[in-house]
């Protein structure tokens, strides 16, 4: 069963990095979710959501230093990453986990306990975050 899961989850991975590699770097103008985002995002309210769901494993100001047991957690204001990710990516990050964009699957899915607008907040509080 271990092993069946090990090759299932290098498996996804492995498709998740073809799609994104396939995919042409989606602007803002190209991304739906983005302009949701910019139209209903809140960052302030996305601050709230994000100390609540998200600071224990990326950290307090997003740079992947939380508290937690997570073996690797993405540096959030990392310049040259986050910048390039697309808004779509980041929802389905939220929405799937880990598991859903072909990472760990240690990041949980929160479909089902974050409304679509709460994860626009949380996106919209994420480009909020000073690059470094």
């Amino acid at each position: 069963m271990r092993r069946a899961r090990t090759t299932f989850l290098a498996f996804a991975a492995i498709v998740a990095a073809a799609y994104l590699s396939l995919q042409p770097a989606l602007s803002s103008e190209d991304d739906p979710v983005a302009d949701e985002v910019k139209a209903k995002g809140d960052h302030e309210r996305g601050g709230k959501l994000y100390n609540r769901y998200c600071r224990g494993c990326h950290g307090e100001e997003g740079k992947g230093d939380g508290l937690t047991f997570q073996p690797h957690v993405n540096n959030l204001t990392r310049k040259g990453y986050i910048e390039n990710l697309p808004d779509s990516y980041l929802f389905l990050a939220i929405t799937k986990g880990g598991a859903g964009i072909g990472k760990s699957n240690a990041m949980p899915s929160w479909e089902g306990t974050l409304s679509n607008q709460q994860m626009f907040d949380i996106i919209a509080y994420i480009r909020s975050l000073p690059l470094n």
